[in-house]
């Protein structure tokens, strides 16, 4: 019986430190697990590590590769496209300034303002005498022919001819409505609601001319401050031109009294060219020259005007950029004063007042057709003109060599 107890308590002992030792082995693994993770982690971020303190040592092996010759030839090319930015932006300033008015685009805008004969078919004076008659402002015979011969006199007039294109319009219909209210005051019944619907009449000619006017006006202004705008844009770069020259060994000589800025600008740039920058490197690298080798350590060090010129490129760039800006604007503006003529265009279509013209053996036109010819011939002036500034100065090649100005500056 004892035996048998003692047993019992020796298969309980067992199983309770197998438990036990289960545990702690769980416990144990848990722990290892943790562990190892926390190695893992490490692991990836000394790798991480080990791969940024690479590619720093790559780079920093690559730019000691960069040799003094390397160098030089960055310097070189640096300093020969930023002084090809000069001929390129001066050229392209002094075309756009000269393509602001355009005289097939403008010529056809201004001859739409016209009082006698315009491309809208009418004639001011031909409408002033209809309406008149038609409306009967007068009440006799002598007046109305008297009125007739007044109209003709101002419309023909030198003083009408003297005042801005579209603005004869307003000064004949002004004179003419004063002479008709002074003589209709002479009269024993005037009737002021004829002479009312006479200014109607007229009106719907001159709501179509005050809105071409207006136009006009706007861009005149606009095309005065762009040329503004511009020669102060020559100017700077004049300014900047005589600084930097002076260290590739050029002096920009003085400016004629007699002598336009665009002449001068030619004048000075036909001198400091891209073969007289290209010639005068040449000399300066063969002056580093022994036995066939270029001693370019020396040419950096000692050259420092070079490197001088070479860190003031940006501000080349920079009138370049600002040039551009420029450029894309005229187009802006230029669209903004196309759109106010085709509104005017379509006040005069919508108040009836185009005329189609009568020609020999040929059915005449709609009003209608007549807009529609307008319109469609001064979209292409237009489209001529724009694709003619666009051709002339391609704005492409400016930044093309901004690009290259950028891309060895860093070098």
């Amino acid at each position: 019986m004892k035996k048998a107890l003692l047993l019992v308590v020796l298969v309980n002992m067992t199983i309770g430190i197998s438990s036990a030792q289960n545990v702690a082995d769980s416990l144990r693994i848990r722990q290892l697990e943790k562990e190892i993770e926390v190695l893992k982690n490490f692991n990836e971020s000394l790798s991480d590590n080990l791969d940024i303190t690479k590619k720093a040592l790559n780079n920093l092996i690559n730019d000691k590769n960069i040799t003094d010759e390397t160098r030089w030839i960055s310097l070189k090319s640096s300093i020969i496209h930023s002084t090809q930015i000069y001929k390129k932006l001066s050229d392209d300033i002094i075309n756009l300034k000269s393509r602001m008015t355009d005289q097939d685009y403008q010529g056809f805008i201004n001859s739409l303002g016209s009082i006698e004969g315009g491309p809208l078919g009418f004639s001011l004076e031909e409408v002033i005498m209809d309406s008149a008659k038609k409306i009967g402002i007068f009440e006799t015979k002598t007046k109305m022919d008297r009125f007739l011969e007044i109209t003709n006199s101002i419309v023909s007039s030198p003083l009408t001819s003297g005042v801005p294109f579209v603005s004869q319009a307003f000064f004949a219909s002004n004179s003419l409505i004063n002479v008709a209210y002074s003589s209709m005051l002479g009269e024993k019944k005037p009737d002021f609601q004829k002479l009312g619907k006479f200014e109607g009449e007229l009106n719907k000619y001159l709501v179509y001319f005050s809105a071409l006017d207006k136009a006009n006006a706007i861009n005149q202004s606009s095309n005065s401050d762009r040329v503004v705008l511009l020669e102060n844009l020559q100017l700077e770069l004049l300014a900047k031109l005589k600084r930097d020259s002076a260290k590739l060994g050029f002096s920009v000589p003085d400016r004629a009294s007699n002598e336009t800025l665009d002449i001068y600008f030619n004048r000075v740039l036909g001198r400091f060219s891209n073969e007289y920058v290209t010639q005068y490197l040449a000399q300066i690298e063969s002056k580093y020259r022994n036995g066939g080798q270029v001693n370019y350590a020396s040419l950096i060090q000692n050259e420092s005007e070079l490197k001088n010129y070479s860190n003031q490129v940006n501000g080349t760039v920079e009138l370049a950029k600002k040039f551009i800006l420029y450029y894309d604007n005229f187009f802006e503006l230029a669209d903004n004063y196309h759109i106010k003529v085709l509104e005017a265009l379509e006040l005069a279509h919508q108040n009836n007042i185009i005329q189609p013209k009568k020609g020999n053996n040929v059915a005449p036109e709609t009003p209608l057709q007549v807009y529609e010819k307008i319109t469609n011939n001064l979209k292409d002036k237009k489209m001529t003109r724009d694709n003619g500034i666009k051709a002339s100065i391609n704005i492409a090649d400016l930044r093309q060599k901004i690009e290259k100005v950028d891309e060895f500056r860093f070098l």
